[in-house]
């Protein structure tokens, strides 16, 4: 009976959770407070300072190290060239450690001077990855991860931890989709998830969040958990791939304290250069309308003014005025008055740290400060962040250790409204370079001595976006958001390890968009009123509040046989755990129309209609999981995942399912028959894996519970008796069976370590199929409402991935470093129910992003050529020269789409895709001494963009921007091997 009761175990209470935390955090303070009594630090004052130098075995000074005075707390980090120095007594015995490298153990000897050179250590070099409820070594790994380390991070001109991990982990694929300071990032592992969406879990110290709300330089390592064996213990929400943050903590030595400061610049990249002569834009504005209808958009007069100011840019040549309309012969250009050149950003961060050996803390504060791409100070978008990150960790005794964490970020916007525009390239191409921007101080009115009459509208606004930045109003929001950790790990025994953890968040945000009125004056002087207002409704206000609270509690135990390697030749590790989620949404909004005066923005400042809307979703998830690794002589590697997963999102007899994962490794590197290549190879692995999980992840196109019809509720258009009458409306149909889409992956992979580590390389070949997509099914039209989901719909993504990596040294202080990554996917569908064959829909074969099309021949030449070949009547009339020639394939003698099926798509083909294709990042870095240089390159080798019917080259007006190439590349008698067809409107 349990597992029918997934929604109603939402606790109601977490007030708990903070004195805890607070309690775990007081133990540490007092311990650490105590420390400093102790006989043996107060002695170390009078003790003598030992100092010396770190090295590996070739003498190359080893940054970071750890020296400690073995029995101690006392110790100290090495700094860039391997220095360290500190009170030891004269007989104690100094402990050098670093990863990578054996521990070494050096006694003083009443010397003041002790210098340590560190051997690698075969064992160790592989560093450790954090996976799923644990950690492995990298060497050990049998699924697909990726790594990124602090490094990709640190110390970068960027806003979010998504924008630092472009290009760093193959086939992680981050999208940022314009400069929006408030935009977030967009996650995708391996490409084309479901037709229902998808997306990564994201995962900071084991706890669902956001990556955008987390301070990039407090993020020690990012692990990408790429196939179903490396995400199998996640379950529902691992379906397309994991990314596992850790967070930074303290380190045992002095007290650690670093602040930084950044300012940067932004540029937005983007390739506009539009025509600017006015003479030459209407000239070809006129040449396409000519060709469209016969008739020119600008007359003689207006040409010829055109012409005036083309040939003498002066005041008095930019206006005229014809039957009462002023007339603009100038050049605005808006790229210049609405894009600024860069967008300023400001970083200052602080963290202090440390730790000894029963605690350890780890404190840091954040502040990001942002602009937008607009070009006007006062207005542009101002967008900040505040993060703080407070971690410690208590080990209480043998077998207990306590850990608390607390998250909190804050960030606020403050935007102009637009009345729904982007400031965008889309935007500034809406507006050529010949639209009048203010009304002008010239007496080019009517007569000289109607000035008075217009003079108070000079330097009002036209109806440009322009007016729309500067007094549209202001969209702002504050958002909150805290998350709550306690964790409690306990070691019983040898090799026993159980951990439980509870975690709490809360967010909260509210928006406030002020649309106000935007006072537009007419270009058409005898206009009654020659003011209007702006917008196309009325100005409003609107207020919304989000509160989101989320619940995690995890627990789980893990045993390792064998622990202490007493027997090297088997490694035998277990784990199994449990998993809960809770999540509880609310929204409200009030919005009011028509503002008393746009300088109170206030909802009881308004005088028109006003309405509310609200709603409240809940869900919840439990999972039962395992682990097993088995490892023999180091060669043979072994690895089975499971879990068993419940949602609330399904019906309660579909609501639970059981996926398993299964993958292994051959490490041949570690066989005897290559012993002779031990001086330069350093890992040969190969890996593969086999797995599947569960996707429940179907709320956007479904709602929450796609299982429940759901009713409607509005109110009538028409009056009845004293007012409209609200009234409910039936659902639609819904199945009472769907379940899970499943997705199963298969992935082989190679791992390559030479030249004592200093070249790796990874390469996976992996194809994931999505099974049991929802889609609606199609019912005969007598059914009389929409058609219910059903779990009737498959796709399979073939793809694969490389990262090469190289990592050396140059005289003794400096390092350098290179990481390509290289990867390509594509996505087809396997199954759907289209008996039609429309094109329109999804159909069995389509590659996801297929573009249909007509195949072009050329550009027709002559009007004979036009008469001469198949009729292209059906797609569009009055084909003459200077016009596209499209093939006719079915060879019917016409142009067209057929019935617009499979059977019969008439002379439509594909002809591009917009999946992106062979994408890649190249990361070269250099450091010397405290100096580094990083560098940073992202792209696609291929990738196809629909026109999405905004084909301005083809089709210029006087309000689409026309580019200067459109000029010289489109045909002409005089052009006839232009690229472009003759302009058309």
């Amino acid at each position: 009976m349990m597992k029918n009761r997934l929604d109603k175990l939402m606790p109601k209470a977490t007030g708990f959770l903070l004195p805890v935390m607070l309690f775990s955090m007081g133990i540490s303070t007092t311990t650490v407070h105590a420390n400093l009594k102790d006989n043996s630090i107060l002695s170390e004052k009078i003790q003598s300072i030992v100092q010396g130098t770190v090295t590996d075995e070739d003498g190359i000074p080893l940054p970071g190290a750890s020296v400690i005075v073995k029995g101690t707390t006392t110790g100290t980090v090495t700094d860039f060239d391997g220095n360290y120095s500190l009170e030891a007594p004269s007989d104690a015995i100094l402990v050098f450690s670093y990863i990578g490298y054996k521990s070494t153990e050096v006694a003083i000897d009443g010397k003041t001077t002790v210098n340590a050179s560190m051997p690698i250590d075969a064992g160790q070099l592989e560093e450790v990855v954090v996976v799923g409820y644990g950690t492995q070594k990298k060497k050990n790994l049998t699924g697909s991860v990726g790594i990124a380390d602090a490094e990709r991070l640190e110390n970068r001109p960027i806003t979010s931890a998504g924008q630092g991990l472009q290009g760093v982990v193959p086939n992680l694929n981050i999208s940022i989709r314009n400069g929006d300071p408030t935009g977030s990032a967009d996650f995708n592992i391996r490409g084309f998830e479901s037709i229902n969406g998808g997306s990564p879990l994201i995962l900071v110290d084991g706890v669902p969040m956001d990556l955008e709300r987390i301070n990039p330089n407090d993020i020690k390592s990012v692990s990408v958990l790429k196939d179903a064996s490396a995400a199998a213990v996640y379950g529902a929400r691992g379906a397309f791939g994991v990314i596992l943050v850790e967070t930074k903590k303290g380190r045992v030595g002095k007290t650690s304290i670093n602040f930084s400061t950044q300012q940067s610049y932004a540029k937005p990249i983007f390739h506009i250069d539009p025509v600017t002569d006015p003479y030459d834009l209407v000239t070809y504005i006129n040449k396409a309308t000519i060709r469209t209808s016969g008739q020119p958009a600008y007359d003689d007069d207006y040409v010829a003014g055109a012409k005036r100011y083309s040939e003498n840019p002066i005041p008095e040549n930019e206006w005229g005025v014809k039957n009462g309309t002023l007339r603009f012969f100038g050049n605005n250009e808006y790229n210049d008055k609405a894009i600024a050149d860069f967008s300023p950003q400001q970083t200052y961060d602080f963290s202090i740290s440390g730790a000894t050996e029963k605690a350890s803390y780890y404190v840091s504060f954040g502040y990001l400060s942002k602009d937008g791409y607009i070009n006007n100070a006062d207005k542009n978008e101002k967008f900040k962040r505040y993060n703080i990150l407070m971690k410690t960790d208590y080990q209480v005794n043998d077998w207990l250790n306590l850990d608390s964490k607390i998250v909190y970020n804050n960030q606020n916007s403050d935007k102009p409204h637009f009345y729904n525009w982007d400031v965008n390239i889309n935007t500034v191409a809406r507006v050529t370079s010949i639209t009048p921007l203010k009304f002008p101080d010239l007496p080019y009115y009517q007569t000289p001595g109607d000035r008075a009459t217009y003079e108070p509208y000079i330097g009002m606004y036209f109806g440009t976006f322009l007016p729309y930045l500067e007094d549209g109003g202001r969209d702002t929001f504050v958002a909150g958001d805290i998350w709550l950790t306690q964790g409690v790990t306990l070691d019983p025994a040898p090799g026993l390890k159980i951990r439980s953890d509870f975690s709490y968040n809360s967010f909260n945000r509210n928006d406030r968009d002020v649309a106000s009125k935007i006072e537009i004056v007419s270009t058409d002087l005898n206009a009654d009123p020659i003011i209007t207002n702006g917008l196309s409704g009325n100005d409003y206000i609107q207020e919304t509040n989000n509160r989101n609270e989320y619940y995690v509690f995890n627990a789980f135990a893990e045993y390792e046989f064998n622990a202490d390697r007493a027997n090297k030749d088997h490694f035998l590790k277990a784990m199994v755990g449990f998993n809960q989620e809770w999540g509880h949404k609310r929204f409200f909004s009030a919005r009011a129309q028509t503002l008393i005066t746009p300088q109170i923005n206030n909802i009881s400042a308004t005088t028109g209609a006003q309405t509310t809307n609200g709603n409240e979703t809940a869900f919840s998830l439990r999972g039962g999981f395992y682990r097993l690794n088995y490892i023999f002589k180091d060669r043979y590697l072994f690895e089975a995942n499971g879990r068993y997963d419940g949602t609330s999102r399904f019906p309660t007899d579909d609501r639970f399912g059981f996926f398993p994962s299964f993958s292994a490794g051959w490490n041949v590197s570690e066989e005897s028959f290559m012993n002779s290549a031990s001086g330069w190879l350093d890992q040969f692995k190969i890996r593969g894996s086999w797995g599947s999980l569960g996707n429940q992840s179907v709320e956007s196109s479904y709602g929450n519970y796609p299982y429940i019809t759901s009713l409607g509720s509005n109110t009538s258009p028409f009056i009845l008796g004293s007012g409209r009458t609200p009234y409910v409306s039936p659902g639609g149909l819904v199945s009472p069976s769907l379940t899970w889409e499943t997705v199963v992956s298969k992935n082989i992979g190679l791992d390559l370590a030479l030249f004592k580590n200093k070249l790796a390389l990874t390469a996976d070949y992996y194809t994931r199929d999505t099974k049991d997509m929802l889609m609606s099914v199609d019912y005969p039209g007598l059914l009389g409402t929409g058609a219910p989901a059903s779990n009737a719909a498959d796709l399979r993504t073939n793809g694969w991935e490389l990262s090469v990596t190289w990592r050396d040294t140059f005289g003794e202080h400096g390092r350098w470093g290179l990481n390509l990554a290289l990867s390509d996917n594509q996505t087809e569908i396997t199954k759907y129910d289209n008996p039609s064959g429309s094109l329109s829909e999804y159909y069995v074969g389509q590659k996801i992003g297929d573009i249909w099309g007509y195949e072009t021949v050329g550009i027709f030449q002559t009007d004979a050529e036009v008469a001469a070949a198949p009729d292209q009547s059906p797609i569009g009339n009055n084909w003459s020269a200077g016009d596209i020639q499209y093939a006719d394939l079915n060879g019917d003698g016409k142009i067209d789409r057929g019935s617009q099926t499979l059977d019969d798509p008439g002379d439509y083909k594909i002809i591009g895709n917009t999946t992106a294709r062979y994408s890649f990042g190249i990361n070269p870095d250099i450091k010397y001494k405290n100096w580094s240089l990083d560098l940073f390159f992202q792209g696609l080798f291929r990738d196809y963009l629909p026109s999405n019917g905004n084909w301005n080259a083809f089709y210029p007006s006087n309000s689409n921007l026309v580019e200067k190439y459109y000029i010289t590349e489109s045909w002409s008698p005089e052009n006839p091997d232009a690229y472009f067809a003759a302009p058309l409107v």
